[in-house]
């Protein structure tokens, strides 16, 4: 069975699929929110292809009757018994978690059955998102909603957030008309101004990053590591996700013979510091929840620099992160490459080096 999403994740998501200042609140509601999770919890997910006998169908009380003591019972048996049950009646439901030790508290009152048939799936189901079973009286006390297939899969726990929006932007170019696909950019990348990160460089201009954590760790870095740190740092480039480059200095990329391709193995900001003579590269990668400076990527960014002209003995590295308490630092540090160092935004006044004291047998 697939795995189960929580229902405060799904609402964010669905605000991300139909952005509130494009689309009726509807869609992505709390209410919509643990929809998404109850339905994908007894696995009420189908093709547009797939034979009616064959869908596993479900009604708006599976939902009103979830809660959140039953989400946490995540095996398949347990998931599947209570399908079993809640495809029966509340009665069934009630004995079955009084079985398991827990109250039968649903989230929501049964005469909120209306609103999610009327409004969220019907809404849902303009878009292509759910599927409603067909040839059943309009009085059918049968179950006849199943989430469309590449809907749920938008839903997938363990997908990025980056990986989730292209996936998203996909499944809107798939189902939606362009006036639809029109205002729902719009509202995204309306929303994406507001919370945009603004990073002041040495020079004064500015660079407008995506929001995110990668773009605050990136900030920290050039407005407060870098002045404290370097006598006179330039920031020749930013990448980020998505082929996106902003350029910094252009004429002193010119001048050191440095071309900045996408395509490329860039890192995720490349400093130079002009006041030695000849100049020092920082090569800095930004680590929010992952890619930290290791041995292969040390190796690679060489293998980069070089290509443009830098000689290795003129480069440094660092990894940035959030925090020392941070995931990606408590996972992360241990694989960080000899000769690099490591700092913390909400440490900015320190720096971690680790660099290797004596020569490896093989370098003897």
């Amino acid at each position: 069975m697939r795995k189960i999403i929580s229902p405060e994740e799904a609402e964010r998501r669905l605000q991300v699929i139909f952005p509130r200042a494009a689309f009726d609140t509807v869609l992505s509601s709390p209410l919509a929110g643990w929809a998404v999770a109850a339905l994908i919890y007894v696995e009420a997910v189908c093709s547009p292809s797939d034979e009616a006998e064959t869908v596993q169908w479900a009604r708006p009380s599976t939902v009103v009757w979830m809660s959140t003591a039953t989400l946490e019972r995540e095996t398949d048996a347990e998931r599947l018994a209570w399908r079993t049950a809640a495809f029966k009646n509340s009665k069934q439901v009630e004995n079955l978690q009084d079985s398991w030790g827990i109250p039968f508290q649903p989230k929501y009152k049964d005469n909120t059955r209306e609103t999610l048939r009327d409004e969220t799936f019907r809404a849902w189901r303009e878009h292509n998102a759910i599927r409603k079973r067909s040839g059943l009286p309009s009085n059918s006390s049968k179950p006849t909603w199943s989430l469309l297939d590449d809907f749920a899969d938008l839903f997938d726990p363990d997908m990025s957030d980056e990986v989730f929006r292209e996936a998203a932007t996909q499944w809107r170019d798939k189902h939606m008309t362009p006036g639809t696909k029109l205002k729902a950019l719009r509202a995204l990348n309306a929303e994406a101004a507001q919370h945009a990160v603004a990073v002041t460089l040495p020079d004064g201009t500015t660079r407008t990053l995506e929001p995110g954590g990668s773009s605050l760790i990136i900030k920290g870095v050039i407005e407060e590591w870098a002045p404290s740190r370097l006598g006179q740092p330039v920031v020749l480039a930013i990448s980020e996700p998505g082929d996106k480059v902003h350029l910094g200095d252009k004429k002193m990329l010119q001048a050191l013979g440095i071309k900045i391709d996408p395509k490329d193995v860039l890192p995720d900001v490349l400093i130079a510091d002009a006041s030695p003579d000849p100049v020092e590269f920082w090569i800095i990668e930004a680590v929010a929840s992952d890619g930290v400076v290791t041995t292969g990527r040390r190796k690679a960014l060489l293998e980069w620099a070089a290509q443009q002209n830098i000689k290795p003995v003129h480069c440094s590295f660092l990894s940035a992160f959030g925090s020392r308490n941070a995931a990606p630092a408590r996972k992360r540090l241990k694989d960080l490459a000899p000769n690099t160092w490591a700092w913390f935004a909400d440490e900015p006044g320190h720096e971690l080096a680790w660099y290797q004291m004596f020569p490896t047998a093989e370098e003897v």
